[in-house]
Order: C-alpha cells, then structure tokens, then sequence
C-alpha cells in the first residue's frame, strides 16, 4: 500500500476573488444540502472534508443554521442530521447569511455574476462599478473583489473579456461571442422546456420574453415545419438573443463563409424555411422598429433549417435511406454502432429501427456541427450520472464519429446521442444463458403437457425446462434449478418460486417474465460485485496525494503505478486522458472514474486515490479518483461495475463511510459492504 504521499503540501486554497462571506454562504447551502439527501448521521469529520474547513468551522456553521430558525440540525456523538426543513424562506436565510440585505435572485455569486454580465452585453459602452454595486445593493468591494473574478473566469471561454479603467467597466470582444456568452447565460443549468424564459426575464426585465416566445411559437407552427421541443427552444432563445442584441444597436460585422440560402437551397422544406425566416423579420421590424441586417437574416435562416426534423421517420426504411442520405455516410454510422454493440457486449440489441433512428440522428448532428450550431440538453448532466453506462457509450459512439469525420461534437450532443442509445440497448442489458426451470404441476388429462410446451414456447430464449413433476414427486426429491414454476403453492428449497394458475394467461407470463428478469438481474449485478472486488489491489491505492495541475495529473500520476505494476501500457493511459477530453468523468460531487475512450489494458484493475482535501477535476471537486482498465475479455462487465460504483458514491451515507476510511483494508471493507 502506498502511504500518505505528499507531493506538495496540502493546502486550502481559497476561490481567487471571492470573499469570506460569499464561501460562507456556498458552504452552508452545501452543508444542509448533504444533510438533506442523508439517511443517517454524517460525522463531523466528513463534513469538514466535504465543506473544505475544519471540525471547529462546523460546529459554527450547524449553531448558526439554528439560530436562524429555518433548519434545524440535531447533533450526537454520531454526528449531525437535518431535522426538520422549511426551505419557503430559503433566499432570505442565504441573504442573511451572507451578511448582505439584497433582494429577488440576486443573493449569491453566481447570479450576481451573471446580472454584470448581462448589464455588460446590453450596454453600448462601458459603465460604472457604482451603478452596478447600488443595483445589486453591495459594496464596491464586494463588486470588485468578489464578483468581477468570477466575471473574468467566465469571460474567455467565450473570446471575450473586460477593460476596467476610471472604475468604468467594458465588455471586450465580437458581437458573435457576445451572442454565444448571452445565449449561454438563457440555457446554463437550465431543466425542462422553456424555464430559459425564466433566466432571460431575469437578466432582462425590458422585454416582454414570454410575449416574444409566443409569437415567435406562433410563426414556427405556421410555417408547417415541424420542430422537436428541444431544437424549438433552442431556436427560440437563439431568435431572442438577435433580437436583444439588435435593440441595442449591435450589429454582426463579422460575417461567416457559410452562405445560408445555398444550405436551405439543398431542403425540399425550402420555401417553409424561407416563408418562416421572413415572417420573423417581419415580426422584428413591426414588433422593435428595427429592419434585420443580412447577416443576421442568414444566421435565422440557418437556424431554422438545422432546427427541423429534415426527414420523415415514418417514410423511411432501412433499406431506402441511402435515396435521402449518402449510402457511405448511412454504411459508416451503422459500422460504428455495431462496433459500440460489441465493445459494449450488446450485439443482440441491434435493429434496423434503431439503425434507422440513429443514422437520422447522427446526420442531423453532422449538419450542427459543420454549421457551428449547438443545442443545449437541459438533461445533460442527470443523464450523465443516471445513465452512466449508457452515456459511456454514447461517448464512445461520438468519439468514433467526430475523429472519423473531423467534427467536433460536444456533451449536450453526446447526451442527446445517449437518449437513442439507451432506448435500445437497456432492453439488451441482461445475459443472454438461459435458467434451468423444473415445472410442479398435477398430471390432469393433457392439462401439463399443454403448460409446459405453452411455458416452452413463451419463454424459450429465457428457461430450460429441466423437469416436469408433480407436488409430492418434488417434494420427495427436492431437486435444485434455478427458478421453479407452480401450480400448487408448495415450498421450494432451492431456486425461485414463481407461482401461477391453473391456466397460463397473459397476466402469468408477465409475471414469469417480470421475476426472471430480476432474477436475471441479481445474478448479473452480483458478477459485477466480485469483478469489482477483485480489481482492488493494495499497491495500487494511494492517501492524501496532494499533486500540481490538473485532472491530467493525477490520470499520470495512477496511471504510472498500473503501468509498473505491468498492468497497462503509456498508449493505454494516453487512451485515458483522450476519453477524459471528449466529457469529464467526474459522474458525482465525490468522484471520478478515468477510463479508456476505446482500448483495453493488459490485465483489469482499480487505481484508487482517496484524498480528504478535494481535488479540482475540471468544474467539480473530487475526494475520490478511481482510474478503471478492463481486459478485453472482461469488457461484458464494465456496464453494470459502472453502474454499481456511482450507485454507491451517489449515495451521501455510503461516501460518508468510505470518507473516514485511510487504510486500503479499511477502504476495501467499506467498498465491498456497500456494493453488496
């Protein structure tokens, strides 16, 4: 085992800008929040891990929770837990926490951040650090020491930044990023169908936003093109943003080689497209006063175009696809998902109907992505921790497609991606061996031999019948299977008793059916237990290594001690930090789970890193960072060993235990207990 490695010593290192009051705030939300979502009592001794300060700082936070009266934390020598919760005041309690006597949204970082960005984006010049402070009702300290750091982290993402000068503020940058950022501000963190309006109507109470998205609803209908709700909304909040930027007199000077009429020329939805994106300018010049310039007409023209469903599903087959999309690109698309299947151990999964459906998909998003045209997924991140698995794959399907076409596809695609795959393949997730079955009925003229080719013929795929016997024959013998199918409501010593009637109705096989898939299942999941378990290894578990850099870092650093232990290879580990790439693997507050976007290590293995101080793993922190390699023989069981790890690690009781773990027997004692 490796002991409590320092490669630097541990530190906290404070968020650079934000002030004393506004972490004190963050981290009592995150403390009632963890106490919230636990079944037991959480030890002092974890929080402060969790929350980043020490025992002494949680025994403060927890009797100033009290004082205020809307949450009441019980404490013990077990630790603490929520005991009751009246969150209707939960904005006021933030306020006053933070020292701070504001109003409405606009109580903690994130949305003060964004209120200076949004008063950025529709200034037309610079303005006052005053006239911000009084409208967020703060100091000008607080402006410049705690929310403009946070302004400038976000700015370059986007192109842009800020030029202060005389305390007068300025939005750096091209109109297009401008756009970008603004429209980034309507979508982020965003859940459901049109709650951006909610966002928009906050950043910008001028405009009438639900009036405008009505309307611009209204034209979209009477078009005749028909829109998904995501590329709706998407579309919408798009319109909304030129139309912002426009009544603020910003322009589009930089214009894109893309010639949008050329596009649309190529859409037998052409004059839809055309009667719509002219109505919406119609609708800008009578509604604002203001005419669109060509530049901005092309981009509303474009996306109209890559928002519509370009073909109809139900006109098309399998066999006639390649009349609508080339025959190499549909050839392509269905090579990698068969690739996926098997890499995955889902080959059965596989229908023409999927082929279709994801062929269709995977055009649409080629369009997006050489057009420069994103939808934001408002599932995105629940998919990625909920489906784990399925998002895995879907990572590995848009890593293929993206390098094999020179794209770039993003985790909202990927995640929309994951929406076909998980639809198909979760019908395929259990094993394809069947169960020995013995059937207990009453010899009655031909009545059992009709049951049992009934039984035989329903569920063939599933149970081998190895016996047909009465009750007491059973009885007399006892012999072992692994499901027993009855008439009678006899004990079963060995094997799962699934009782039915006389007559095998529909109802009857939807039971058999339901309680062999569970069956199936169990025996599954427990595989992928005792693979778990054995991947653990003691040399390969590290404490407390504490390393400068990023995610990139620690992936070297564990990577190193598998490849010493000749258990991979550096290509192996390179494969690693290329999956990290594409999507994060941070699946939890708690923890990530590098691995290969596509190759296989020499032999599988667990690499785990327990830290109490959190790690930065690119927008999370994480206490945990457990680097996976699995054989390719082996590869059947990632799926379910994925699954049953952030199962566990989602749940804040389980963390809790594995966080007060420090030696690799401990570790392993509590991991196995908890995945049993």
């Amino acid at each position: 085992m490796i002991g409590s490695v320092r490669l630097r010593a541990a530190r906290t290192v404070p968020y650079e800008g934000v002030t004393m009051a506004s972490r004190k705030t963050e981290r009592i939300n995150r403390l009632i929040d963890v106490l919230q979502h636990a079944t037991s009592r959480v030890p002092a001794s974890v929080l402060s891990k969790i929350l980043g300060i020490g025992e002494r700082s949680v025994r403060n936070y927890v009797s100033e929770v009290n004082e205020q009266g809307q949450f009441r934390i019980d404490s013990s020598s077990g630790g603490y837990r929520l005991v009751a919760t009246d969150r209707s005041n939960d904005s006021a309690f933030h306020a006053e926490a933070d020292g701070q006597t504001t109003s409405g949204s606009l109580e903690d970082l994130e949305s003060r951040c964004n209120y200076v960005l949004s008063c950025l984006i529709k200034a037309s010049g610079p303005i006052s650090i005053f006239d911000l402070a009084e409208s967020l009702c703060i100091s000008e300290s607080t402006i410049a020491g705690s929310v403009m750091p946070q302004v400038r982290r976000i700015l370059p993402q986007f192109g842009l930044s800020i030029q202060i000068h005389d305390y007068q503020i300025e939005l750096q940058g091209k109109e297009r990023d401008k756009r970008k950022l603004l429209g980034h501000l309507a979508t982020h963190n965003v859940y459901g169908y049109f709650t951006s309006t909610k966002t928009l109507e906050t950043l910008f109470p001028d405009f009438n936003v639900q009036g405008i998205l009505s309307n611009l609803v209204e034209i979209c209908q009477r078009s005749g093109l028909f829109i998904n709700d995501f590329a709706l909304s998407n579309l919408l909040v798009h319109l909304l943003v030129i139309i912002i930027r426009l009544t603020s007199n910003n322009e589009l000077t930089d214009r894109d080689d893309i010639d949008a009429n050329s596009v649309v020329s190529r859409f037998k939805q052409e004059r839809e497209i055309t009667r719509c994106a002219k109505s919406i300018a119609t609708y800008f010049e009578g509604e604002f006063g203001c005419s669109i310039p060509d530049p901005d007409y092309q981009q509303i023209l474009l996306l109209i175009a890559l928002s519509i469903e370009r073909y109809s599903y139900n006109e098309l087959s399998i066999d006639n696809l390649s009349e609508a999309i080339d025959g190499e690109f549909v050839n392509t698309v269905v090579g990698i998902l068969e690739d996926t299947a098997r890499r995955y151990n889902l080959p059965n999964a596989i229908d023409d109907g999927m082929k279709l459906q994801l062929v269709l998909h995977m055009h649409n998003a080629y369009q997006r992505a050489v057009y420069h045209v994103s939808y934001p997924n408002p599932l995105a991140s629940q998919i990625k921790q909920e489906y784990a698995p399925v998002y895995d794959m879907a990572v590995y399907l848009s890593h293929r497609f993206s390098v094999t076409y020179d794209i770039e596809i993003g985790e909202n695609e990927i995640a929309f991606i994951a929406f076909h795959l998980g639809a198909y393949f979760e019908r395929a997730a259990a094993p394809a061996n069947s169960l020995s079955c013995i059937v207990i009925v009453e010899e009655y003229h031909d009545f059992a031999r009709k049951l049992v080719d009934d039984l035989k013929s329903a569920l063939s795929d599933d149970l081998s019948i190895i016996g047909v016997m009465s009750c007491d024959g059973y009885l007399a013998s006892s012999p072992e299977s692994d499901v027993v199918i009855t008439t009678i409501d006899v004990p079963v010593t060995h094997g799962l008793k699934i009782l039915i009637g006389p007559i095998l109705t529909k109802q009857n096989l939807r039971k058999i059916r339901d309680r062999i898939s569970d069956l199936l299942e169990s025996r599954r999941m427990e595989k992928a237990r005792l693979f778990l378990k054995s991947m653990l290894r003691p040399e390969l578990f590290a404490r407390n290594v504490y390393l400068d850099g990023d995610q990139d870092s620690y992936i070297d650093y564990l990577g190193n001690l598998c490849v010493e232990q000749g258990l991979a290879t550096v290509d192996f580990i390179k494969d690693v930090h290329q999956r990290e790439k594409v999507s994060s693997t941070a699946f939890t507050d708690a923890l990530a789970i590098p691995h290969s976007i596509g190759g296989y290590s020499d032999s599988s293995f667990i690499a785990a890193l327990h830290n109490d101080a959190a790690i930065p793993w690119g927008r999370h922190k994480v206490h945990f960072v457990l680097l996976i390699g699995i054989a390719k023989d082996e590869m059947a069981y990632f799926r379910d060993a994925l699954d049953i790890i952030i199962d566990l690690y989602s749940s804040i009781d389980k963390t809790s235990r594995l966080m007060q773990t420090d030696t690799f027997e401990e570790f392993v004692d509590v991991f196995t207990q908890s995945i049993s």
